[in-house]
């Protein structure tokens, strides 16, 4: 067997700040041949102090050279290189990270593929506290999977997208052959890359190889202002070097791409079959238009968390619009609470207490009365709807006795001095007070603030019994219904700064958990942020107080200890009794692991009333089956062998052991688990003998101390996923989730204990439905449904060895995504709201992270849960003219006018995300490719919404020379492709007559709605005449008008010397030497103002007569007529109608020369036709007032 090649991790060190965990994550590397050069840069001894204190520990050659003087960046990583003697090389920043699997996944495509020559990953960005920040198109996949791509076609791109979309050097494997040769040529005095060397080494090797990429998530780069990259020198180095780029690729040659734009490649996992069977992919189209959607998106330039948290808060405001209709809505409310906030000035400071009132004036809804309670205050005051008192002793004592003297107000709110309301956190609380009328207590997320800078948002769970019993994570900022406070009697003074927690129970044990309710919004921030409250010494010993008084209210016997962190209340509960315990554990021929799991349990389990059930599930190896007969042959009563042969039903042997089973509990536990903690059982049944409790899970480790299994989050990376995966063993987790009992939807099967009567009423795990996966998920849904709860515990921990690597067959990965479909079907109002988790973290879990903050899109919040008009969900092809016309900017407008609510989403949204939008309307623009159609299959089957198909060009016969025709099928795939897309939808929008017309075979619904042009865009504009000693005379439009602008080529010819011609758009190459001007692609932000700068004394619009400018709309008339151009257009369907243009009939270059003379020998007479045109345009076709009719009908009428 041949020997794996040595890689070198090459670490160019200078900054001490995140080397450590650099470094670290290159000792963790599963590749088993490995060496690690540090060279460091720096003049301090912290480098050099972190690698001596690793080395001892680490299994892997670490040589660590010191630079006698600087060398920069650019010299170390010479250095560096020189001193590897690996066969790959793998240049680690000391700033960043990799995952484990990086160099093994990296090292195997260089060995596997000769052709290959750079190996990429995809990476992270990081900020400077290890918080993930949004992903941009930086750090993007090229393709939707891992694949092999042709390098000499990718140079094209490289070209026209010069920034760096491959990422940087810490992402990337080379050949150390290649970097010895490459390396110092493109480092030569003079002419040395320095802030673009990653991407000049990319191109180098591009031009002689092929390039591998890796989609899956296995590095780290960390962004943060002060790195190396941002430093001013840097970026103008960069300028500089950009230039040189652009020169290398100039100069590339070469076998051509397929066309500009376009690249070869092919899939990862047929990349071993020769010859390679290439597929082609439009890259350039695909990054342009990830460019354009990304700005739609929060945070995608964010460098911190911090600033990625502000912009986030900054979305969460109401938008004119919605301000605008805020009477109506307040008006549909069943009731209109009055609430009066009452704020606690502890510390008597005016600048805290200034805070928290300015934020109360500016809310959108008024609170009935503020009471402040300050111990600057010395005698009671009242200033307007502001009344001070002063703050006594026991402030709980006098909020009772104030309260009763507020008739009239329904809820009140408890604050602190130097709490910020966000504007709209009344108006939000009011609105759910409305709609929940059996609440009793509200809490909410919050932030903290420091030096005025939003920090530290708590993004909360629903209410969790179990995680309140463990510490006060609803937080101090509460809201409380006035009757039922008063019936209750108020605050307990006893309970201090936790008597409004105590309130919470006395309110649960009295009504329910229902009667408390979590938004899951950041209402407030706070200097005195929540870490801060929690932090306070007394809340130790007032914590254990509160929860004793409420078990004890409820007589469950307990006893209280402190948990991992001193706040944290373990909750020991006293049961009378030793029931019997079935552990169930089902094996095939994993014999080792099995006898393991077994002699663990035996040998370490403290609790001895248990039963153990092997059972076979038809084995084969030898071994196997001598060890279960060995079993059999002991005749132990704890130990009972059973057989259930059948295969592929995981659920079905399951069922069939609990059957079997004759004790109180069922304990499904997998083989390869480890027992290494004799408490394990003890932990799980005082949890399961809890009379509430249906379900319990346990902490689940690897053998390297990392957590495998802390419960299931619903939705999250699929219908459930594990968070905390790959946390240290000891660390606390998001909210202390890891160290605390609490409350969750489901926990996985690998150890879950369940009553048996609860497993058998609930009709035990779903074998028809969940054979393979989920029926653990399910069961524990159905558990929870009879209103038992799911328990996790982290006291009860577990060890799990590896598992093995399974491969499915193709049949059974059929019946996983039937299963996954079922289970969606069944579930997936209760997977988009899982109350353990909160709607404003990730479930995206992008490198496996859980509990982070999903950024989401600029526009489209909404404070209300409640709904008011209808939701309409927009999915355009893309941010630009198409997308804007048909999709994006209706619906901004019908928002505007209070006719609909508008979501805007320019990549599918996953089905969890239209579950939690509920849309009643989907429109889905221009859904013509075969992924896009299986995307309306998903919609379809998991809402009930409305699917328009909304289409604005007959793109089943597209003319020869159209620019994008490379991009289609044929027409008689096109023609089923467009026929399958609509039939999956309920209604068709089209454009104009004609294009229903074509299509009136496939829809018994086909609605025409016009184009129209925004207001905002194209009223106003200003546009000069006679500015030139010749006429201007233009076009402008769109990319692929080559056919439509060949009909006309004569004509530019032939005017060349009598007219300065203008185009803006595109212009033929063989059309460039008779043109005064042009102008390239713009943003469609500024084009109508760059379109009416072009100060045209003329403009043409020329079509190819064909079906497929028949069926197009007339908006480059209206574009035109806005800017007050007069027009010569093709006498086509499109331009049919009353807007006044001279037409021509033929589309010869006579009539258009015709045409075009007599507009320039009346030039008076053909401003006057174009002040015509642009008067009807501003009359008819704006997108305003009546002519949203035509959108209401389109897509909201029946």
């Amino acid at each position: 067997m041949n020997p794996i090649p040595l890689v070198s991790i090459v670490i160019p060190a200078f900054n001490p700040r995140f080397f450590a965990k650099a470094l670290n994550s290159a000792l963790v590397q599963a590749y088993g041949n490995l060496e690690i050069i540090v060279c460091d840069d720096s003049r301090g001894d912290e480098i050099e102090k972190v690698v001596r204190s690793l080395e001892e520990q680490a299994g892997i050659t670490i040589r660590y050279v010191s630079n006698p003087q600087t060398l920069g960046v650019v010299e170390n990583l010479k250095a560096g290189l020189g001193l590897a003697q690996g066969e790959y090389i793998k240049f680690l920043c000391d700033d960043d990270q990799l995952f484990p699997g990086c160099i093994e996944q990296q090292a195997q495509q260089l060995t596997e593929h000769a052709d290959v020559n750079l190996v990429l990953v995809q990476r992270l960005y990081w900020d400077a506290d290890d918080l993930q920040l949004p992903s941009r198109l930086e750090n993007s996949p090229l393709s939707p999977v891992s694949g092999v791509f042709k390098g000499e076609d990718l140079l094209g791109i490289c070209e026209s997208f010069p920034a760096n979309f491959f990422g940087g050097l810490s992402c990337a494997l080379f050949r150390r052959l290649d970097l010895l040769e490459l390396l110092p040529a493109l480092t030569q005095p003079g002419h040395c890359f320095v802030a673009s060397l990653d991407f000049a080494l990319y191109v180098c090797l591009l031009r002689r190889g092929n390039l591998a990429v890796l989609n899956g998530v296995l590095s780290v780069e960390r962004l943060y202002p002060e790195r190396w990259s941002r430093q001013q020198t840097q970026l103008d180095a960069a300028e500089v070097e950009r230039q040189w780029l652009m020169q290398m690729l100039k100069a590339r040659s070469g076998e051509p791409a397929p066309a500009p734009g376009w690249i070869r490649y092919v899939q990862l996992a047929k990349a071993d079959t020769l010859p390679r069977d290439w597929e082609e992919l439009p890259l350039s189209r695909t990054l342009g238009t990830k460019q354009t959607t990304q700005n739609w998106r929060v945070g995608i330039a964010s460098e911190s968390f911090a600033q990625l948290y502000g912009e986030w808060l900054a979305c969460r405001v109401l938008s004119e619009a919605q301000r605008k209709l805020l009477p109506d809505n307040l008006a549909g409310w069943s009731s209109r609470p009055k609430i009066v906030p009452v704020v606690l000035d502890e510390q008597g400071s005016s600048a805290a207490l200034g805070i928290t009132l300015q934020s109360l004036e500016a809310q959108l809804y008024a609170p009935e009365l503020t009471l402040v309670l300050s111990s600057a205050c010395t005698e009671p005051a009242l200033d307007g709807r502001v009344f001070r008192l002063p703050l006594q002793d026991d402030w709980q004592q006098q909020v009772n006795e104030l309260l009763p003297q507020l008739d009239g107000v329904e809820w009140f709110y408890l604050l602190r001095a130097g709490d910020r309301l966000v504007e709209s956190a009344l108006l939000i609380m009011a609105e759910r007070i409305s709609i929940l009328p059996n609440a009793r207590c509200f809490y909410s997320d919050e932030g903290g603030l420091r030096e005025g800078e939003s920090v530290e948002p708590v993004f909360k769970p629903d209410f969790n019994l179990d995680l309140l019993r463990g510490y006060p994570y609803v937080g101090r900022t509460l809201a409380f219904q006035r009757e039922a406070f008063l019936a209750l009697g108020g605050f307990d003074a006893l309970h201090g700064e936790l008597a409004p927690h105590d309130v919470i129970w006395r309110l649960v044990e009295e009504e329910g958990t229902r009667a408390v309710e979590h938004v899951a919004e950041v209402l407030l921030e706070s200097a005195f942020a929540l870490s801060n409250w929690l932090s306070l010494p007394e809340l130790v010993g007032l914590n254990r107080q509160v929860v004793r008084a409420h078990l004890d209210r409820m007589g469950i016997a307990h006893e209280i200890q402190s948990g991992g962190a001193s706040l944290i209340n373990r909750v020991n509960y006293v049961h009378e009794g030793r029931p019997l315990v079935s552990i169930i554990i089902v094996s095939k021929d994993h014999c080792a692991a099995l006898q393991r799991c077994v002699e663990s349990l035996l040998e370490k389990t403290a609790y001895s009333e248990y039963e153990l059930l092997l059972v076979d599930n038809g084995s084969e190896s030898a071994e196997a089956k001598a060890w279960f007969g060995a079993m059999v042959q002991l005749g132990s009563d704890r130990v009972r062998v059973l057989e259930y042969p059948r295969q592929g039903n995981a659920a079905a042997v399951r069922n069939f052991a609990a059957q079997q089973a004759v004790g109180q509990y069922l304990l499904m536990l997998n083989p390869f688990a480890v027992i290494t903690n004799g408490q394990w059982l003890d932990e799980m049944l005082q949890q399961a003998r809890r009379p509430e409790v249906g379900v319990v899970g346990a902490k689940l480790f690897s053998p390297d101390g990392r957590v495998l299994h802390a419960g299931l989050i619903l939705g999250l990376r699929g219908p459930a996923g594990l968070p905390f995966y790959g946390e240290l063993m000891h660390a606390s987790g998001y909210m202390y989730r890891l160290q605390v009992v609490h409350d969750l939807s489901a926990v996985g099967s690998d150890c879950l204990m369940v009553r048996k009567d609860v497993f058998e009423a609930v009709g035990g795990l779903d074998e028809a439905h969940f054979a393979q996966t989920l029926n653990d998920v399910d069961l524990c849904l159905r558990v929870a449904r009879e209103h038992y709860l799911v328990v996790w515990t982290p006291y009860a921990q577990v060890a799990l060895g590896a598992l093995p690597t399974v491969t499915l067959e193709e049949d059974e990965q059929a019946s996983r995504v039937q299963e996954q479909e079922t289970f969606y079907q069944r579930w997936l109002p209760v997977v988009a709201r899982d109350p353990a988790y909160n709607p404003n973290l990730t479930l995206d879990g992008l490198g496996g992270s859980s509990f982070s903050l999903e950024p989401g899109l600029r526009s489209g919040w909404t404070p209300f849960a409640g709904r008011h008009l209808p939701v309409i969900m927009g999915l355009p092809v893309n941010a630009s003219a198409i997308g804007h016309y048909r999709v994006t900017q209706p619906l901004i407008e019908l928002e505007a006018a209070g006719r609909a609510v508008g979501r805007t989403y320019y990549n599918l949204p996953s089905i969890i995300e239209v579950e939690r939008q509920s849309p009643d309307v989907i429109v889905l623009q221009g859904r013509y490719a075969e992924q896009p159609i299986n995307e309306i299959h998903g919609l379809k089957a998991y809402s009930n919404a409305r699917r328009i198909y909304e289409l604005d060009d007959y793109v089943i016969n597209v003319p020869r020379k159209n620019g994008h025709i490379r991009n289609l099928p044929g027409s008689a795939d096109m023609e089923n492709l467009v026929r399958r897309g609509i039939s999956l939808c309920d209604r068709v929008v089209v454009s104009t007559p004609s294009l229903a017309d074509a299509l009136s075979s496939m829809h018994h619904d086909i609605r025409v709605v016009p184009n129209m042009l925004a207001t905002h865009m194209w009223q106003g504009l200003v546009s000069r005449r006679r500015t030139s000693a010749k006429p201007r005379v233009g076009w402008g439009g769109g990319t692929s008008h080559a056919g439509d602008l060949a009909i006309i080529a004569d004509v530019v010819r032939e005017l060349a010397s009598e007219v300065d011609w203008v185009f803006f758009g595109m212009c033929p190459e063989e059309l460039r030497p008779y043109m005064h001007e042009f102008h390239g692609v713009i943003d469609l932000g500024i084009y109508p103002a760059k379109l009416a700068s072009l100060n045209l004394d003329l403009a043409l619009a020329p079509l190819e007569f064909h079906i497929f400018n028949d069926c197009k709309s007339n908006l480059r008339l209206l574009e035109y007529g806005a800017c007050g151009y007069p027009v010569i257009c093709t006498d086509t369907r499109a331009y049919d109608g009353y807007l006044p243009c001279t037409r021509i009939k033929t589309n010869t270059t006579d009539e258009w020369l015709q045409a075009i003379r007599m507009h320039l020998s009346d030039p008076d007479a053909s401003y006057r036709m174009g002040d015509e045109l642009r008067e009807t345009v501003l009359r008819d076709y704006m997108l305003r007032g009546d002519n949203l009719r035509y959108w209401e009908n389109g897509w909201l009428a029946d």
